[in-house]
């Protein structure tokens, strides 16, 4: 499988609407920041003031925040999958090996993702940002945290909708 399709589109996001990486188990994943400050970025939060949540008009009512998900069964699954990956990379196997590493891992997180009692709904999930604990993404996945295939979640699609507004019809007034 080629995934130059879904970089592409992950790499736009980043680009032309600011928005956050909010996966955190990758190996680019980083110690607690001592200090959190509330981001720039429109998909991610600190959440240090959950009523004043940058995207609480878009939370589906009745959803907790922050709001709950298998995490802990997600980072097993994941910590897994980079075992792999790195035990392919050291042995310099074919690549072949690798997409099919990284298909079966988009299969099983869009499973495990799907059937969240939260998924579909807009709330403040917490990994983001590169980090475990701390910072929270509005979607229990998006293609902004995941390889699934899954479109932009709803806060990512506002943030690219406000950015196109602002190149065809100017600055809100």
């Amino acid at each position: 499988m080629l995934w130059s399709s879904y970089v592409f589109v992950h790499e736009f996001g980043h680009h032309f609407a600011g928005l956050a990486d909010e996966y955190f188990t990758s190996e680019s994943a980083y110690l607690p920041a001592a200090d959190r400050v509330e981001p720039w970025e429109p998909n991610v939060t600190a959440l240090k003031d959950p009523v004043a949540l940058k995207w609480k008009a878009l939370v589906t009512p009745g959803t907790p925040i922050p709001t709950p998900w298998r995490k802990e069964e997600f980072e097993t699954f994941s910590r897994a999958i980079q075992v792999e990956r790195k035990k392919i990379r050291a042995e310099n196997r074919p690549e072949s090996e690798m997409d099919a590493l990284f298909t079966r891992e988009r299969k099983e997180v869009s499973r495990m993702l799907s059937t969240d009692q939260y998924s579909g709904k807009v709330g403040a999930f917490e990994g983001a940002m590169y980090e475990s604990r701390g910072y929270f993404r509005p979607e229990i996945d998006c293609i902004m945290f995941t390889r699934d295939e899954v479109p932009f979640c709803r806060v990512c699609q506002a943030a690219i909708s406000r950015i196109i507004d602002l190149y065809t019809r100017g600055p809100a007034k």
